[in-house]
């Protein structure tokens, strides 16, 4: 197979250009291509595959740590937070570029799974929201670590309520040792 002769499936490209194609009028469409039976057994022409979410997060999720949020009035979280929870990562041997951090209320209707495979996350780190709120099948205490479906869990009170609590911000750091063998 060459660079010039590959074969795009209707669904790929609409996941490639989702709002850049635009129809001219002036030229003639070529026939429609009948997907084949195993591209419609995996679902790739699903409308949701090609109604894909603009992702917004932070961090560069370089070893596929997932942190979650919810912070309803902030794009991502706000600034003393994000500062707290950088010193969390440090204490961790972390920085935010080992992680990705979404606010989940940027997503309200997503599934988890979406969340968690489009960041391949290995651990999911939620703050201020419950494994149940987040839509894992399971709920579980404040600072219980968690294994699930290959996924390390923990939930904890949101950032800007830990930074305040030193018996909540002792637990957490008991739970975050056992994740990142500290």
């Amino acid at each position: 197979m060459s660079l010039n002769k590959i074969d795009l499936t209707p669904g790929l490209v609409a996941r490639l250009y989702p709002r850049s194609l635009s129809i001219d009028p002036t030229t003639q469409a070529p026939p429609a291509v009948q997907p084949e039976p195993a591209a419609i057994a995996s679902g790739e022409d699903a409308p949701a595959a090609a109604a894909l979410p603009d992702w917004k997060s932070l961090g560069g999720n370089k070893k596929n740590i997932l942190v979650v949020v919810y912070y309803p009035g902030d794009l991502h979280l706000p600034d003393t937070s994000f500062q707290f929870l950088s010193q969390l990562l440090n204490a961790c041997k972390l920085t935010p570029n080992d992680v990705a951090i979404v606010n989940r209320h940027n997503y309200p209707a997503l599934d988890h799974k979406m969340i968690i495979g489009h960041f391949q996350s290995a651990v999911v780190l939620l703050f201020g929201i419950t494994t149940a709120a987040f839509g894992l099948p399971f709920e579980i205490p404040p600072y219980q670590v968690q294994n699930h479906a290959g996924l390390t869990v923990v939930h904890a009170p949101s950032l800007h309520e830990l930074k305040e609590d030193k018996p909540a911000k002792t637990q957490l750091w008991a739970s975050l040792k056992t994740i990142f063998n500290i």
